[in-house]
Parts: C-alpha cells; structure tokens; sequence
C-alpha cells in the first residue's frame, strides 16, 4: 500500500519533468539564418493576398530567407523590437534565433545588420531596449553604457 501511494505522489513528478525540459531553451539550437527584414503583409500581396496591411498589421514585419520563403517573428520583449522597428525594413540582416519550423515562427535572441561591409550587432537588454531611445527618455543602463551600445 506504502508503495502504491509513494507510486500516486512521485508520478506527476515524472510526467510533467519531461515537459519542463522541452519548454527550456537551448542556446545550443539558436540558429543563424540570413535574409530580409520585409513587410509581412506586403509581401503576401505580391502573392496575390488581400492582406490589408495597413489595415490592421500596420506593416508588421518578419523575416524573408535566402530561399524567398517567410517567416514571422515571436512578438516578445525581444522580437517585438525587431517587428515594429521601420528602420530594419528592406535591411539584410543575420538572426541568432530559434527557429520553430512546423509554425514558421522565429524567436529573436539578437541580430546583426549589414552595414556596408560590416556586420552590426544588435542586443536586447531587458531595461534599454535594442538601442538608445528604445525606452522613452532614460539613459542607458550601465552595462549597455559600458558596452558602447
């Protein structure tokens, strides 16, 4: 009997610490993909949709590959810099992002801009934003000051 209860109490345990391992990130699995900031809705017209991007979406921005095909951004603290920033738009950037491919979602870490022949790299702090003025007037924090951000 001691045995059976001990079984009833530890089993929730098992099932859902399987669950909790999915749900954690990797950084291992951040994958580096290259391509086009473009306006999602925009694009979907070329196709012949009736987007109405500046509708609703207000010209909501993902992300287009090498291989033309489109991706949407994961509308998070850090993604959502990346979707609603104009100046990005039409910009060959480099995304260090997970990518949830069954869902053509990507989960913005950071980002680099091509900037001539350099690459910029932008990231996200959680109290400055992505840049300078990402967070109203406050000064930048001390870390990112540091960093020359």
């Amino acid at each position: 009997m001691k045995t059976l209860c001990l079984a009833l109490v530890l089993l929730p345990l098992f099932a859902t610490a399987g669950d909790e391992a999915k749900k954690k990130r990797d950084f291992k699995k951040i994958a580096v993909v290259q391509g086009t900031i473009v306006c999602l809705g925009c694009e979907l017209e070329k196709d012949g949709a009736d987007a109405q991007c500046t509708l609703n979406a207000k010209h909501a921005q993902g992300f287009k590959d090498a291989d033309g095909k489109l991706w949407s951004i994961v509308d998070n603290l850090r993604g959502h810099g990346v979707i609603t920033n104009e100046k990005l738009r039409g910009k060959e950037v480099k995304l260090h992002a997970w990518k949830f491919e069954k869902a053509q979602y990507l989960e913005v870490w950071q980002y680099e801009v091509k900037s001539g022949d350099k690459w910029e790299t932008f990231s996200c702090c959680t109290d400055c934003g992505w840049e300078k003025g990402d967070s109203g007037e406050n000064e930048m924090c001390e870390d990112c000051t540091e960093k020359g951000k």
